[in-house]
């Protein structure tokens, strides 16, 4: 059964951060109160009365508050609202007395929380600290970036089992200060949630939502996890920023609300099966940082309510089956508002007015025009399904353009929803200006592109955010493209795969050789590892090739399957190392058969974009033949399947632009790069090659290396 929700505005207050925003527990049933922390510092609780807002409370602006959690005494109702702000904790009754705060001294702001009774557990980016009565209990470090922090329900007495959701794509399971295992999960995981509000049955399963828009079930026990189910992204939607469960559907079996970082809000619901299925989606024009379910209007039914970034609070309540008529009182009221509106949109015109008009008077000599400073809310982050990297960009005020400026080639590809005017200007590639593009936006406040890199050409790309607002002011973001951009981290590597490897030693550190290894790859911490030697994983996520770093103090060995990753790694690594003078020994150790294993790999991509591109250029010759012919049974079964699925493969060509030449150019570098390897000089015979991928044969292809 699908589940009808009813979109309805409740309230605005300043731009908002992940997971700021909480449902109040109430009893019998009753309405519940909203606490809601913006990046202006003001904790605002309210609930409705009659439909309208009714503030509870409002606290005074201060430091921006980046994590909002629930707690209270044990065996009792989670009615006190914990609110972080940089390195301090304040607590709030649900009247809006403080009674807590609590400065932790943490070097770094925090980033997560969670409350438990009287202890209370935050978390920076890399680091974890327990505080029991305000007191320093336990300590753990992290090696990689730490997105966010649960607890698992325990027995009074017993020690708690905090859960890490780290930038490395695991779960980090502690006990104490110490770590019991880690689970491994599909990207990721920026937002962890307890199964049902209490982590189900037994109270160890887990909800987890990662970066890549992927959702899974974990049950933490005490050796080892055991995975309940996981969800692919299939619609391509943004990450999973918040997740939240409420019986919604009223079946006494919680549903699970799902918001997203592109402005989706998803409820799924379980019925018979074992993993949950859609029943409603709506999109918000922005991005959903918190999710709820309870009551809180006058409907006294389960509702979602969803927080966005500029702000806005929103509930979506089922949608009653009666019509309700407006009372005289109602139309009056909302008569009145659009009067009050009318007003206010004349004074603010009437005051903009006498502003422009001051700024540009030249016999006021004290007119000054004071640039409007607005926050950014941005992420560059790859796409390991696609081998795209998702820019994102949105702002609380309307954007009015955005300037895209490279210094190394890149593809551009727009998103379905845009609705932005798009101009291109040629690249000037004297100045390394290989990219200039304008993004002119219409009534929008996010913007979302698609960019694919090269690898082996590493650079900077640069973002000019101007939002329509006067006067005119534009701010800038740097994204850096690495030299290995298209490579994600992960866990494991296939040993039975052929490997390359290239040597370097020297009088390095190992900070000075993790400084590199971040250098070239994405989805590196910013620490070294504590360890006197680490090991790390990556994949590629356009040819599928892997690759291994190990690095210690005074040398580093990569491993990989792709000579051309080799060869970057050797390039760059070789050039960074002249800048900071250190004298390095690079060796290098080839595997022939590596180089017909990436040609096994790359070439069915190939093949099919070959057969792609042949089929649309059959397309409009096959239509016209069509509409000539009152009968076109005469041709065969594959130009009758194009006729039939020429709009998906148009549609598919246009989603993988420049998808040939790419492959081209990795087959030609891996040619070249074998032949340098070797001290050969084959740039007369890339001709020859191109002529051989042309003929789509993967055994010509091989004779054609084999020749070499």
């Amino acid at each position: 059964m699908e589940i009808n929700l009813s979109p309805t505005f409740y309230t605005q207050v300043g731009t908002t951060s992940a997971q700021t925003m909480k449902l109040l527990p109430s009893s019998r049933r009753g309405q519940q109160k909203v606490a809601i922390g913006d990046q202006n510092g003001v904790l605002t609780c309210f609930g409705m009365k009659r439909g309208d807002v009714s503030i509870v409370f409002k606290t005074l602006p201060g430091e921006a508050i980046s994590r909002l959690q629930l707690g209270g005494p044990a065996d009792s109702p989670r009615d006190r609202i914990y609110v972080s702000s940089g390195a301090e904790v304040r607590g709030f009754a649900r009247k809006g007395k403080q009674f807590l705060t609590f400065d932790t001294n943490l070097t770094e702001p925090i980033s997560s929380m969670w409350v438990e009774g009287s202890s209370l557990f935050v978390c920076d980016r890399y680091a974890y600290n327990h505080y029991l009565d305000c007191k320093d209990t336990d300590y753990f470090l992290c090696s990689d970036r730490i997105n966010d922090l649960i607890c698992l329900p325990s027995d009074p007495g017993k020690e708690h089992s905090p859960i890490l959701a780290c930038q490395d794509c695991t779960l980090r399971v502690l006990r104490s200060s110490e770590l019991l295992y880690e689970v491994e999960v599909a990207g990721p995981p920026l937002c962890v949630a307890l199964n049902g509000s209490d982590g189900g049955e037994d109270g160890k399963e887990l909800l987890y939502g990662t970066q890549n828009g992927k959702m899974g079930l974990v049950k933490l026990e005490a050796q080892e996890p055991t995975y309940r189910w996981d969800m692919l992204n299939e619609r391509k939607y943004g990450g999973i920023s918040c997740i939240a469960t409420s019986d919604l559907s009223s079946d006494g079996v919680p549903d699970i609300i799902v918001g997203r970082d592109d402005g989706v809000l998803e409820v799924y619901s379980f019925e018979d099966a074992d993993t949950p299925r859609l029943k409603f989606t709506h999109m918000f024009g922005e991005s959903v940082t918190s999710v709820d379910g309870g009551i809180v209007g006058s409907s006294g039914s389960e509702e979602v309510v969803v927080a966005t970034y500029s702000g806005r609070v929103h509930g979506l309540a089922r949608e009653s089956s009666v019509p309700q008529p407006i009372s005289q009182e109602v139309q009056s009221k909302i008569e009145a508002l659009k009067q009050e509106v009318e007003g206010l949109e004349t004074r603010v015109l009437q005051s903009r007015e006498r502003y422009q008009e001051a700024i540009r008077s030249t016999t006021d000599s004290q007119a000054v025009s004071a640039l409007p400073l607005f926050s950014i809310n941005d992420k560059f982050s790859l796409n390991q399904d696609e081998a795209w990297y998702t820019l994102a960009i949105e702002i609380q005020a309307p954007i009015d353009t955005i300037m895209l400026q490279s210094n190394v080639p890149v593809d551009l590809q727009e998103v379905d929803q845009s609705t932005a005017v798009v101009s291109y200007t040629p690249p000037d590639t004297e100045r390394n200006n290989y990219l200039l593009t304008t993004f002119r936006c219409h009534d929008t406040n996010r913007m979302e592109v698609k960019v694919r890199s090269i690898e082996g050409q590493y650079g900077t790309l640069q973002a000019y955010i101007t939002p329509r607002t006067e006067p005119k002011s534009c701010q800038v973001r740097q994204y850096q493209i690495k030299p290995l951009s298209l490579h994600q981290r992960v866990h494991s590597f296939d040993e039975s795969r052929p490997c390359n490897l290239l040597r370097l030693t020297g009088p390095f550190s190992l900070g000075e050789a993790h400084s590199w290894v971040r250098y070239c790859l994405q989805g590196v911490p910013e620490r070294p590892p504590a360890e006197d030697t680490a090991t790390l994983h990556f994949h590629s996520t356009f040819v599928d090739s892997q690759l291994e770093c190990t690095y210690k103090k005074g040398e580093a060995v990569f491993r990989s399957d792709n000579l051309s990753t080799i060869s970057v790694l050797k390039e760059v690594l070789s050039k960074e190392a002249t800048q900071r003078k250190i004298a390095v020994k690079i060796s290098h150790e080839l595997d022939e058969s590596s180089v017909a294993h990436m040609l096994r790999l790359i070439y069915p991509r190939l093949e099919a974009q070959l057969m792609l591109a042949k089929n649309v250029q059959l397309t409009e010759a096959l239509q016209e033949i069509k509409a000539h012919e009152r009968d076109s049974s005469f041709l065969s079964p594959q130009c009758q399947f194009i006729l039939e699925n020429a709009e998906l493969m148009q549609e598919e060509l246009k989603q993988q632009p420049c998808m040939i030449e790419r492959l081209y150019a990795i087959i030609t570098d891996l040619y070249m790069d074998r032949a340098s390897f070797k001290g050969q000089n084959v740039k007369d015979r890339v001709p020859m090659l191109l002529e051989t991928l042309d003929n789509c044969d993967l055994n010509l292809l091989l004779q054609f290396f084999n020749s070499t």
